[in-house]
């Protein structure tokens, strides 16, 4: 029932209540002071039932803000870690193109980069929940253990490097991060 069909009704009710009232009062009470304090009595219940129905309605209308309110922070939250895990496969993407062009400094450089990335995501439950623990370690291994030929090799060349064993790791890591937004978007999708 909506908050004006809920007022309506219980004005009717003590409409009647008041001309039922007047309609049983002796002949003696029916005075113009008695009948102003029951219609007095009715409109101050009125008032209470009024003001009860409106705390009501405005709680509801609380809660439902609160809802949508906690539906749109985790869309938005969901869109920056799309757009977060975009940014990290195109950062691996860029790796893989400076080692092509033999520029190990600045791979090291994106690599590091990448390294802070990817500790703070070994740290986030939500992503466990989309990359099995495996498949994680396994990449992250891998990037650790290329990072380190990067650098063993940057300070020594007698060091040679695998560049085709860094890039299948990098495209992994690539994979990796992009198989978790499409994850995260058909999660979305399912849930809009």
């Amino acid at each position: 029932m909506s908050y004006r069909n809920k007022i309506v009704f219980a004005t009717a009710i003590l409409i009647i209540v008041l001309l039922s009232l007047i309609f049983f009062l002796g002949s003696a009470d029916r005075t113009f002071i008695n009948i102003i304090g029951i219609a007095g009595f009715l409109l101050s219940i009125l008032g209470i039932l009024i003001a009860y129905v409106q705390v009501i309605s405005i709680k509801d209308i609380s809660l439902e803000t609160q809802k949508k309110v906690v539906e749109n922070i985790k869309f938005y939250n969901d869109i920056l870690m799309l757009s977060d895990l975009a940014r990290k496969a195109a950062m691996a993407d860029e790796i893989q193109g400076y080692l092509k062009d033999d520029k190990i400094e600045m791979c090291i450089l994106r690599m590091k980069d990448l390294k802070v990335i990817l500790g703070n995501i070994k740290n986030q439950e939500f992503y466990s929940t989309l990359v099995s623990k495996r498949e994680f370690k396994t990449v992250f291994d891998n990037f650790h253990h290329d990072l380190d030929n990067f650098q063993s090799h940057n300070l020594s060349i007698r060091n040679k490097l695998n560049k085709e064993l860094i890039i299948k790791h990098l495209e992994d890591m690539s994979t990796m991060f992009l198989n978790v937004e499409v994850k995260l978007k058909n999660q979305n999708n399912d849930t809009r």
